[in-house]
Parts: C-alpha cells; structure tokens; sequence
C-alpha cells in the first residue's frame, strides 16, 4: 500500500515506530517538534541527518537536534550526502518514501507537501548493508563537530538571501480546461463503480479517478454522503457555474448541442482548442448534460428535430432552442 500525505502518513509512521524496539532514522531534514512526535515511546536509537551549512541556515533542518539527541541516547550521525528518507528498524523492515521528517514532509501540517511512502517489511541482506554503509561513511556529531557547526550557523544565517514565493495554486480565470469536465456517464454511474465489488475496465476505472480528484470527493464516505457532496462541489465548480449561465442568459434560455460545443472551444485554454468533432466523438456533451440535469432541477434536456437541447426550466420554449 502506498501512504499518501494528507491519508495518514504521520498516524502511519508513528505506528511504524511505535512497533519497533530499534529505529534508525535518516532523513535530509529533520525538525525537532516533528522527531519527538515520532519518538514519543523513544524507541529511535540512530539518527542520520544531512545538516549542511545552508539546511541549518535556512531552517530546514534544527540544530537543537543535537542537544534532544545527547538527552535521549541517540546516536546522531551527520552525512551530506544524504537525499533519502527512511526508518528503519534495524531488521527486515522499512518505511521509506518522498517525506522528510519535518511539519509539511511526514506531518502533514498545514499545506503540507504532497508525499509518497511505502513501508516494505522484507528487505533483503545487501539492503540492510546499504543502511549500514551509509552509517559508517557518516561523521558522528559529537561536542566539538556541533559547535563548529552551531558557530558557523550564527555565522552566515543573516547572509542566506529569502526568496519570494509564488503561489502554485490554481486560478480560475475566464478560461477553463477541458479537463475539468465529467468523465464518468452519469453521477450514478460514477458512484455505482465506485462502491462496486467487481473489478473496473481501465476506461471505467479513469473516469473514476478523473471525478473524484476533479470534484474533490471524500472516499471515506458512504454512497449517500458522497452523492450529496459531488452535487455541491459539482455545482459550485467554476466551470459548470459558468456554463449554467450561459444557457441561462441565452434569449431563449436554452442551448442546443451545437451551442454548447462553441462554448466550450470560446472558454476553454486547451491547446489547440477542442475542434467540435473531438467534442462530439468523445460524447463530452452528452455526459455533461447528464450531470448538470441530474444535480439541478432548474435545468433539463430534451431532443427535438434530432439534437439534444438543455432548457433552464424557468421559460422552456419548444422547438426555439439557440
């Protein structure tokens, strides 16, 4: 099983720890608020951090390391070359993965880093050498090692330059991504495969996945809950308000197939912009006035001469559809 951050990769870790009577752990950053969380039952015996110069400026990982380190009887150990993150239990098994042992890494904390971890319980000899090679080319920190570094902190901490962040969260602008449509059918059919026991077709399966990240479903809900969540979040989505307004605003209020079509290539940034013939093969339109029909009951869909039309039901007008 692959452990998510955001779905119990610090519950998991400490568990992890909590099992065993010896841990090594080697992380590239480590913060001490973060450690005791881990160590809460002190079973971590050896500890290798990267602790370079800049991790130590920055704050990326805390020198105080040492001193919680000195007072609970474990080994602290420094290598620069370090970049995995792994604890280990001194045996057969390991939790390794992306997530540092810090706040956003392995402690999920606020916007935390997204994070990738597996825990594999039957590494084989040259595995457990691997460990043990990387602990024997690595400087144990002891009194002297840490006050040259601590000096050398205080040293050039005010000369580390802070750069700006910039936001990576998207924004919703006048333009969308076709990918922000429904994939699955219908609602009901998105929710029957999920909550189904037989195994999905991998065009089944997609869509699947596609929905609930796009519409950001709890699967930790059941088949109500969750019915009752993708109805709001479907509807308040930026592109289905959109579109709901458009039809809405037309003269006729009410779109045919062919009006949606222009719509979507007129307010989508895909690149090339969807030609109305990909839109029709893939049958994008007809699944999305499925889901707009089924959440609203100000909207329905009927097809007269041959083409499905979407009416806001406030003024249907037979047979005048845009």
């Amino acid at each position: 099983m692959i452990i998510k951050s955001g779905y119990q990769l610090e519950e998991q870790a400490i568990k992890f720890v909590e099992n065993e009577k010896s841990i090594t752990l080697l992380s590239a950053y480590i913060k001490l608020n973060q450690l005791k969380r881990l160590n809460h039952k002190q079973n971590i015996k050896q500890i290798v951090v990267r602790w370079e110069i800049q991790d130590l400026c920055v704050g990326a990982s805390d020198i105080e390391l040492y001193e919680y380190c000195n007072k609970n009887n474990i080994t602290l150990y420094r290598n620069t070359r370090i970049h995995l993150k792994a604890i280990w239990n001194n045996y057969n098994s390991v939790l390794f993965g992306s997530a540092n042992i810090t706040g956003r890494g392995i402690g999920e904390e606020g916007n935390y880093n997204f994070e990738l971890n597996v825990i594999t319980e039957n590494i084989c000899l040259t595995d457990k050498l691997y460990f043990k090679d990387i602990i024997k080319k690595s400087e144990l920190v002891d009194s002297i090692l840490y006050e040259k570094l601590k000096n050398l902190k205080e040293k050039y901490q005010k000369q580390i330059v802070k750069f700006p962040e910039i936001n990576t969260e998207p924004e919703y602008n006048s333009k969308f991504l076709l990918s922000q449509l429904p994939m699955s059918s219908s609602p009901t059919s998105m929710l029957n495969n999920f909550f189904s026991k037989q195994k999905l077709s991998r065009i089944d399966e997609d869509c699947l996945i596609q929905d609930l990240s796009i519409y950001e479903i709890d699967m930790s809900l059941n088949k109500e809950e969750m019915a009752n969540q993708l109805k709001t979040n479907f509807n308040r989505h930026p592109f289905v308000k959109a579109l709901k307004q458009y039809i809405k605003t037309t003269k006729s209020e009410s779109s045919n197939y062919g009006g949606i079509v222009r719509w979507i290539q007129n307010n989508t940034t895909t690149v090339p912009t969807p030609r109305s013939w990909e839109l029709k093969k893939e049958k994008i339109i007809n699944i999305l006035y499925e889901w707009i029909c089924h959440f609203d009951d100000e909207y329905f869909w009927e097809r007269p001469y041959h083409t499905q039309v979407i009416y806001f039901k406030k003024n249907k007008e037979d047979g005048k559809a845009s």
